[in-house]
């Protein structure tokens, strides 16, 4: 009695145990992907506009592995500035706030940040970085196959991707926010993908929670290892509280958040 109940237990784990080892493979296929030239990009520069209820603005993006990254974006003569130099807690400056001096994000600001800079995304070294990887299926994501996988970060939080299922390439994201006073799933979608030095990037980047958009970002101008990217664009502000932070970023510390914060 005891063997035929610890089978059917067993065998109840069974699909559960393919779903992992599934999803893990998927997610090594997405690390690979390019041919492994992905992990030989070190940088990424690019520049665009993101549309937000109407008004546009410009944006522009550093990011350097494990965990560098600067975004600027400027509307009119207000400009504002976010930049994680990957050891400390990162800063924000606004111009028109506080007479632009640097301050510390609020605690949601500073959690997505803090993701965005991982150059990587969670699924390269996903393990390393404590996160937990399912697969969950497949669905057609703008008319091409893609397969989904459930994934829970270290800190608890529920969130699913979804890889083409040809190159790997995330296409699009599910993450659940609390929109107003309601909970709600905002989904990104990642399209418009073109090399970059060997490596697909997205160039159409939009976010939506149901069938309202709420940004478009539309990326112009994309450079991997460029020039423009130097350790000085990471700098903190002098007099700066030091606070670390604990990245982590993975044993192979390869890639970047692709101007998307993928």
């Amino acid at each position: 009695m005891l063997c035929r109940c610890l089978a059917l237990f067993l065998l109840f784990l069974a699909p559960f145990a393919r779903a992992d080892d599934v999803g893990h493979e998927i997610a090594r296929q997405h690390a690979q992907r390019g041919g492994g030239k992905y992990r030989e990009l070190h940088s990424l520069y690019a520049e665009g506009r993101t549309l937000i209820g109407g008004e546009v603005i410009d944006v522009k993006m550093w990011a350097e592995r494990p965990n560098r990254l600067r975004v600027e974006s400027s509307f009119r003569q207000r400009k504002v500035t976010q930049v994680c130099d990957g050891q400390h807690e990162p800063v924000i400056y606004h111009t028109e706030v506080e007479g632009g001096r640097p301050m510390r994000m609020t605690a949601g600001e500073r959690k997505d940040f803090i993701a965005n800079a991982d150059f990587d995304g969670p699924l390269v070294d996903f393990a390393q970085k404590g996160y937990s990887v399912d697969y969950a299926g497949e669905e057609a994501i703008g008319g091409r196959a893609a397969r989904k996988l459930l994934v829970m970060g270290p800190d608890g939080d529920v969130f699913f991707v979804w890889l083409d299922a040809e190159n790997a390439e995330m296409v699009k994201r599910s993450v659940f926010r609390m929109v107003g006073e309601r909970r709600a799933t905002v989904d990104t979608f990642f399209s418009d993908f073109r090399e970059v030095n060997g490596v697909l990037q997205p160039y159409r980047i939009e976010t939506k929670v149901g069938e309202k958009t709420l940004y478009l970002m539309l990326i112009s101008r994309m450079e991997g290892d460029s020039t423009k990217v130097t350790r000085e664009r990471f700098k903190l502000p002098d007099g700066w509280p030091m606070r670390s932070i604990e990245f982590k970023s993975g044993a192979s510390s390869s890639a970047a958040p692709s101007a998307a914060g993928r």
